[in-house]
């Protein structure tokens, strides 16, 4: 073992031997000994370490561990890991062939990202929790991951469409998609027809789903009478259904759009489980939490209410017939 910096001094023949001779056992010897060559070394030049045996290289910053602690792209060492710089979108860490503005980098701590032409398209890692709360690492892929920091797709306005168009998958199970034009979901079945999506709970059996023919979709709830207990007929149904209010109106975002409909908490104390949500109920962060109505639910009260109707109807039919009659 030996080391050397490999430049022969001007000497006598012996003396010029003996330093020939011993830049060559450094040579064969990968320059290693258990201290550091004593002449100044070149940038690039190597040396095994023999006290940590580690391959250290020359850098502008003294002897560094090949695999170690440098700045820059190290392979190897004790544990045989691979160290990159961390890149950027322009000039990624990874790379394939010439196109150096296409590959892999590291945008931030315990986060990776794929850049393509110069324009970041998938990004792992990023944690869209609240700050405190329980780790929500994500996956963006499309033009929110381009963001330094990403947009929600949930939470992109109009004005940001175009740009921050993209998908999130979430750790938690939380999928959002961000589509400034056409179908944000398109869904096929071939060859037969049947459900496209289920829902389920706690892990039990399907309690909805939507399926579809060759020319129509159908939205299912669960109502097998298996399902259900204490089933008696719905009385009184004309009665509450005169309480219902229907109205007219507009909502905020669309001004030139009258519609037919209810409002939520009117609605709420005549069927209540055709509405969703609490009147006036707001986040931690005082914002609105809107309550929402299934007016599919009002199906069975209005059945209710019209058989009534024509029952009434009837009877005052045969009465009116008997009346003439006599």
């Amino acid at each position: 073992m030996a080391t050397h910096s490999y430049e022969i001094a001007n000497g006598s023949g012996q003396a010029v031997r003996l330093d020939i001779n011993q830049a060559l056992t450094a040579i064969r010897t990968s320059n290693s000994s258990q201290v550091q060559p004593s002449e100044t070394p070149v940038l690039g030049q190597t040396w095994y370490d023999t006290s940590s045996n580690e391959l250290k290289i020359y850098k502008s910053s003294g002897w560094q561990a090949v695999g170690g602690t440098a700045s820059g792209a190290l392979i190897g060492s004790g544990s045989t890991r691979v160290q990159l710089t961390a890149g950027t979108k322009a000039l990624p860490s990874v790379y394939f062939g010439t196109d150096t503005t296409s590959g892999f980098y590291a945008p931030a701590n315990n986060e990776i990202a794929l850049s393509l032409q110069d324009y970041t398209y998938l990004r792992i890692g990023y944690n869209v929790a609240a700050q405190g709360a329980t780790p929500n690492r994500a996956l963006f892929l499309g033009n929110a991951a381009s963001l330094t920091t990403p947009i929600k797709p949930y939470s992109v306005t109009n004005a940001q469409g175009t740009t921050s168009q993209g998908l999130m998958v979430s750790e938690l199970g939380r999928l959002q998609i961000c589509a400034h034009q056409g179908p944000q979901i398109q869904l096929n079945r071939t060859g037969n027809d049947g459900q496209m999506i289920t829902f389920a709970r706690d892990g039990g059996g399907t309690v909805g789903h939507i399926n579809m023919t060759a020319s129509a979709v159908s939205y299912n709830t669960g109502s097998d009478y298996r399902l259900k207990e204490n089933v008696v007929d719905l009385t009184g149904a004309k009665s509450r259904l005169q309480q219902l209010l229907p109205k007219r109106f507009n909502f905020i975002n669309t001004p030139d759009r009258t519609v037919d409909g209810f409002i939520a908490h009117e609605t709420q104390t005549i069927v209540p489980e055709s509405i969703t949500g609490t009147k006036d109920e707001v986040d931690s962060d005082g914002n609105a939490v809107h309550q929402a109505i299934d007016q599919s639910k009002l199906v069975p009260l209005l059945t209710a209410a019209l058989q009534e109707a024509f029952a009434e109807i009837a009877s005052l039919t045969t009465r009116v017939a008997t009346l003439e009659a006599n």
